[in-house]
């Protein structure tokens, strides 16, 4: 679905989302929220449909940000304040079937956007990748990146968490590849990983699924649940 919540900032190029979702809705389990931010120079959906599309097959309603310019974390804000807003409105389709909890989410400058647009009062996690964060008390976070990524040595960053943190270092995983539609598209191993673990992430952290958060939990390297998957260079966590 597509809509357009006007202004956001001054300088933006579009006020437009793009709303993936559940059809149908489910009457008696509520809908978990996220939003999410495009990479520097990404407009539209069409990069990052194949992740969230994904994540609303497994029940999550995720407001997708067109603009290319998600950095301060503005966008992911106005997200989650419109599907909050739906979910009072009895016009609207989502009226009383999501949840008030939601998570942040995006790639590359959308990532870093979430980690400011993690400030927002029910942001309670994020997934990201090609970017980094730190998990606080209040945010838990998943990162997703490669050895040819911008990112580099993101497994250190778990030292510093506060709260429950995951990287994932994928062997030779790059910025522009894995990590959006052409990798989906070509089959790469490791953006259909990355496919996987941003939508269990979101069941973990949102929906307290436990056959999702047996993949991250029991500490990396070792024990977690997808430790002993092949194509990872390195794995790391935190309070898991």
């Amino acid at each position: 679905m597509q809509v357009d919540l006007g202004m956001i900032e001054a300088s933006q190029h579009t006020g437009k989302f793009t709303i993936y979702y559940p059809d149908p809705l489910e009457a008696s389990c509520l809908h978990p929220i996220v939003a999410w931010g495009n990479g520097t120079g990404v407009t539209g959906s069409g990069t990052y449909a194949f992740l969230n599309s994904n994540a609303a097959s497994w029940g999550m309603v995720v407001a997708e940000s067109q603009e290319d310019n998600t950095g301060s974390g503005n966008f992911h804000k106005a997200g989650v304040d419109y599907l909050l807003k739906q979910n009072d409105d009895p016009m609207s389709k989502f009226y009383k079937k999501l949840t008030t909890r939601a998570g942040v989410s995006g790639h590359s400058q959308g990532g870093f956007g979430a980690s400011q647009g993690s400030k927002h009062p029910n942001v309670v996690t994020a997934a990201i990748e090609g970017a980094t964060m730190i998990a606080n008390a209040k945010v838990s976070v998943l990162i997703l990146t490669g050895t040819e990524d911008i990112v580099m040595n993101a497994e250190g960053l778990v030292t510093n968490a506060g709260g429950p943190m995951f990287v994932g270092n994928w062997e030779g995983g790059d910025h522009v590849t894995t990590e959006t539609v052409a990798g989906s598209l070509t089959g790469d191993k490791g953006s259909l990983q990355f496919t996987r673990l941003y939508a269990a992430w979101f069941r973990c952290m949102l929906a307290d699924d436990p056959v999702a958060c047996k993949m991250f939990m029991g500490g990396a390297p070792g024990n977690c649940g997808i430790c002993k998957d092949p194509g990872w260079h390195g794995l790391a966590s935190k309070n898991l």
